[in-house]
């Protein structure tokens, strides 16, 4: 083992058990499964030998999503376990489930330490900066997918985007529609990640400035949650009425699938204009095709898993230093150019 890959194994061992000590773990026999319940692991490790060592001279990447429940989420790993096969050779990966909560996301941060990773990246919940300090002080470079952490003292590479811009471009869109004074609710994710800060004031600064008539009537969290959406789509009909709502801005594509459903229901599709994001299919151009959405904002997971990776070979390959960031732009699709996504 080289003196780097020593001294990095020393400081993890250390990090882990003060992590430990603060109670942001369960018991290193769990550490590498992000499941709920009696369900196995829910890991995917595309290494061929799984065994935490040396590995034949490949680049070994951890990546830590999310959750695996949001289907987004759910296709940036897999874009990450498929770009190695068909584009980056050089690179093996182990991807593991955070299950949308901070606990089980430090766990397979742990576990991801514990395999002597050569890079880890992150699609971090809100809780887990100390994992993620963790892996800073072990010496291996952290990676911050989509998402970022809330610290003044951590230090990663950014891969994603301008979150507000989710939220501006959802305003410009539904400003050529909404009807004068009209109302909108914003469907949230999960309170505190940087995802629902941005995208919602993106979204609240955009509209003011363009349609200062329209009023933000509520704005509720659905956590990424298709039932959860549901229920608070149902909650705001009781409360404002079919007709006292205008627009729905939702911020994530379960979020979406809950609040189409809940309209669907009650036969307000078309009636209801609903801004998406994240433009999962088939469904995502199903929903603009039928009127169910009226406007979907997109960026493409392949692109992120790419630029991580790129961030890494050139770093491996001609000792470029890590970058602050690499912003990936967002697209708009709408119902007169749903049938071209993918070609």
């Amino acid at each position: 083992m080289s003196l780097k890959k020593l001294l990095a194994t020393l400081l993890t061992a250390v990090m882990l058990l003060s992590l430990a000590a603060c109670g942001g773990g369960k018991d290193q026999a769990d550490s590498g499964a992000a499941s709920s319940g009696n369900e196995p692991p829910a890991q995917t490790d595309t290494s061929g030998g799984g065994d935490g060592g040396e590995s034949g001279g490949k680049i070994r990447v951890g990546f830590s999503s999310a959750a695996f429940s949001d289907e987004w989420c759910h296709n940036l790993a897999l874009a990450f376990e498929s770009l190695t096969e068909s584009e980056y050779p050089e690179i093996e990966v182990v991807t593991l489930d955070g299950n949308i909560d901070a606990e089980k996301q430090i766990n397979t941060i742990e576990s991801l330490l514990q395999q002597e990773m050569d890079y880890i990246a992150v699609q971090p919940l809100p809780g887990v900066e100390p994992a993620l300090q963790a892996v800073v002080d072990a010496g291996i470079p952290l990676i911050c997918v989509d998402t970022v952490p809330t610290s003044d003292t951590l230090v990663w590479t950014q891969v994603g985007v301008d979150e507000a811009e989710f939220g501006r471009l959802q305003a410009e869109k539904l400003a050529e529609v909404l009807p004068e004074n009209g109302t909108v609710c914003i469907a949230m994710n999960q309170l505190g990640m940087n995802s629902q800060i941005n995208r919602t004031r993106g979204f609240e600064e955009k509209i003011a400035e363009i349609r200062p008539d329209v009023t933000i009537i509520d704005k509720q969290p659905a956590d990424s949650k298709t039932d959860k959406a549901m229920n608070l789509m149902e909650d705001w009909l009781q409360r404002f009425g079919a007709d006292g709502i205008n627009g729905v801005v939702c911020q994530s594509a379960m979020t979406v699938q809950g609040i189409v459903e809940s309209l669907r229901a009650h036969d307000l599709t078309g009636k209801i204009y609903v801004a998406a994001q994240d433009f999962t299919q088939p469904s995502g151009t199903e929903w603009l095709e039928n009127d169910e959405t009226y406007v979907d904002v997109f960026y493409d997971y392949f692109a992120l898993a790419r630029g991580t990776y790129d961030v890494i070979m050139a770093h491996e390959k001609d000792g470029a230093e890590m970058p602050e960031q690499v912003m990936i732009n967002p697209s708009v699709w709408t119902k007169e150019n749903a049938s071209e996504f993918g070609k």
